[in-house]
């Protein structure tokens, strides 16, 4: 998901999808007709045809399978718009509550229903007054974007197949991983980053490729058990507040009194909750 109006762009391994191609893919699911749908929208057969070859070349997978019977989704297609529509109807409940992936973990814990994506969507909807609690993965976001809430504290781990190589590290954007940057750079440790990924699951994914991670101690039970997992010799040093924000006093309420009602459930999972409430 890249951009929100009243509909909504998502993203394919990382590539675009746009508004319009959605909407070909929607059709053709319903019709099983490429002619029907190029009627529908008014446009050539042709058209819509070469829209879906271009879409199928950018994502890397077929899209489509057309017969004399007449044409349909493959699994991958069926699973953008299905994805697609799930959004579009958590979008539709306004407002709502929308986390990071990192603080998504927190979440789930002390919130029946919420939308957990990549900061970029996030952001996006927040700067579009669509969510009532916003939680944030890295804190320096937070201070950013509002008045934080920190709710607990979270650490950074290393995560590895084999062996722990600083020259090859897996970067996940708008994740606190700049703070163990900071202190890689503070200490003159000569490190590369050469893989940068949105999505911390898909970071976990390419330990299996030789790379390595540091990863949020959250995340840990996501790790493959033949996996390497160790804690860096600065663990303290990486201490961290995942933090929430309130779109109004009844909101920052609401988080403190979940907060208060589960924090044994908080702190059974792995966080230190923050007594501030």
């Amino acid at each position: 998901m890249t951009n929100l109006t009243t509909t909504l762009n998502i993203k394919y391994d990382g590539k675009s999808i746009t508004e319009n191609q959605i909407k070909i893919l929607k059709l053709i699911s319903e019709k099983k007709s490429q002619n029907k749908v190029a009627k529908i929208l008014n446009i050539p057969p042709s058209s819509v045809n070469i829209q879906i070859k271009r879409l199928e070349e950018k994502l890397g997978v077929k899209l489509i399978y057309s017969s004399t019977s007449g044409t349909i989704l493959t699994e991958p297609a069926q699973n953008i718009v299905k994805y697609y529509e799930s959004v579009q109807k958590r979008v539709s409940k306004h407002p709502f509550i929308a986390c990071g992936f990192i603080s998504g973990e927190l979440g789930k814990i002390l919130f029946d229903d919420i939308l957990i994506s990549s900061f970029d969507n996030i952001l996006k909807l927040y700067e579009m007054d669509l969510t009532s609690i916003v939680g944030i993965d890295d804190p320096y976001w937070s201070f950013r974007l509002g008045e934080p809430i920190p709710i607990a504290y979270d650490h950074f781990i290393m995560a590895y197949k084999e062996n722990f190589n600083v020259k090859n590290l897996i970067g996940i954007r708008y994740s606190p991983q700049r703070i163990v940057w900071n202190i890689l750079k503070n200490q003159n440790v000569d490190f590369k980053i050469t893989k940068v990924v949105k999505n911390p699951f898909y970071a976990i994914d390419l330990i299996e490729d030789g790379y390595s991670l540091f990863l949020n101690e959250s995340f840990a039970k996501y790790i493959k058990k033949d996996y390497v997992i160790e804690k860096p010799y600065f663990y303290e040093k990486t201490k961290h507040t995942l933090n929430f924000i309130a779109s109004n006093e009844e909101h920052e309420k609401l988080i403190n009194h979940v907060v208060n009602k589960k924090k044994k459930e908080i702190e059974s999972r792995g966080f230190e909750v923050i007594e501030c409430f």
